[in-house]
């Protein structure tokens, strides 16, 4: 810059030293004031100085200028910071998306079928068979450490069925009633065979708390007239098998035998092969043509060969007894021989169908101490069992060690008179019913107490 001390630069303002302004002002910057004055003390004198006189300033005040607006750089020339890779939502493909509807819908529909079947199982199956269960409590005298207890699994194990069968012939009230049936069904689940083993109505046996030998027929009605009490006869039927035999009875079942008739009506009869001819002039007619009159009777004629029986017909075919070219033996055998053809006929297409009205046929004609668990569970068990895994045995008269009784005549003292009988043949039951039962080398036969 110019330090010439002759250049005069005015400055914004007249600073005239006379001025009454200096006057207020403090007096170290009067001084200031008269530092302005040339050596002469002549006032200076403000004129205007040509631009083309004017130095260059080494420096501008800036911040005298109007403010100007400096443009930003373009947005692309700054460099953007990568994006976080987006979450991209896999979707599934179109047969994906179309089986998992499908099994959504199976499900629904499957969870309303089984809520249906639940229903439907509660209502019409379980609900009428608790109407048949009537538990019957172990007497004293029975063995109780080596039956199966109740509501047991049916599988894994072998199982003894006491079934009983009584005809209400109109001679006898309930429940004082004889058993024309007395059948030990012996179900083996773990082999997957079934024996029917048959005992002879008139097989002369030892009947325990009654004391005395009776016709085994007798056994419930002796126990039950005793005290008028269903379950009383089948404590004394059931001691009986268990003492004379060695066999452990688990369930029992009874069943009327007209309501036996009723489901065969019912299932649209039964085909039967007569093996030969049945006549028999003194047929109780009790059920047919005089109900209510139970000392009527009738001639009752058979032809052998194939036969489509109804129910009445069949039940003529079991209950007949006089005129059997093999004796009362004949009557078990035929007994053995309808039952077989009745289990062809219970498959389930046939059960399902007439679910109710068996159920209505049966009502008041069948007790058992099975709990329903246990009648399904054999139900579905008998359901795979082909006819071959069925074996019968009669504890009747037979030949060599098949010889299981002899016919011969007794005097009977509770009916004051001689009664055709059976005398069972231990020395040959007993093997046979060591080989079924699995009792081993038991010697567990005495009919005589």
């Amino acid at each position: 810059m110019d330090n010439d001390p002759t250049r005069k630069i005015p400055p914004r303002w007249q600073a005239n030293p006379t001025d009454d302004t200096t006057k207020k002002l403090p007096p170290f910057m009067r001084g200031a004031f008269k530092s302005l004055e040339n050596p002469q003390g002549a006032p200076l004198q403000e004129r205007t100085i040509p631009a083309s006189e004017q130095p260059a300033l080494e420096y501008e005040q800036v911040w005298d200028r109007p403010t100007q607006q400096v443009p930003l750089a373009p947005e692309s020339s700054f460099p953007k910071p990568p994006l976080p890779p987006k979450k991209t939502r896999q979707r599934w493909p179109i047969w994906g998306r179309v089986l998992a509807t499908i099994f959504l819908l199976l499900f629904l529909l499957g969870g309303g079928a089984l809520a249906f079947g639940y229903y439907y199982f509660q209502a019409n199956i379980q609900k009428p068979l608790a109407n048949f269960i009537h538990p019957v409590s172990r007497g004293n005298d029975e063995p109780s450490n080596n039956s199966i207890p109740s509501d047991s699994n049916v599988t894994g194990r072998a199982w003894n069925i006491l079934l009983l069968g009584s005809d209400n012939d109109g001679k006898y009230s309930f429940p004082a009633l004889l058993t024309q049936v007395m059948m030990v069904v012996h179900v083996d689940t773990i082999n997957n065979k079934v024996t029917l083993l048959s005992i002879p109505r008139d097989s002369w046996v030892n009947v325990p708390d009654v004391a005395g030998m009776h016709k085994i027929d007798q056994a419930f009605f002796l126990g039950a007239s005793h005290t008028n009490s269903f379950d009383d006869g089948v404590r004394v039927a059931r001691l009986t098998i268990e003492k004379d035999y060695g066999i452990t009875i688990d369930r029992y079942a009874w069943v009327g035998l007209d309501g036996f008739a009723k489901v065969i009506d019912t299932l649209g009869g039964l085909d039967i092969d007569v093996t030969h001819p049945i006549v028999d002039d003194s047929y109780p007619d009790d059920t047919g043509a005089h109900p209510n009159d139970p000392f009527a009777y009738k001639r009752l004629y058979i032809a052998p060969g194939p036969q489509h029986m109804n129910g009445l017909q069949a039940l003529e075919y079991v209950r007949s007894r006089h005129a059997d070219l093999v004796g009362d033996i004949g009557r078990t055998q035929r007994q053995q021989q309808v039952l077989t053809a009745l289990r062809q006929k219970l498959n389930v297409e046939s059960v399902l169908g007439h679910l109710q009205q068996l159920i209505a046929d049966l009502q008041g004609k069948v007790y058992t101490d099975l709990s329903e668990q246990e009648m399904l569970g054999f139900a579905s068990f008998g359901r795979n069992l082909p006819g071959n895994a069925i074996s019968r045995v009669t504890l009747g008269p037979g030949s060599g060690s098949q010889d299981y009784g002899d016919y011969s005549t007794v005097y009977d003292p509770a009916a004051g008179s001689n009664q055709d009988v059976v005398l069972p043949h231990c020395e040959n039951i007993q093997p046979l019913i060591n080989s079924v039962f699995g009792l081993g080398d038991a010697q567990s036969c005495n009919i005589n107490g």
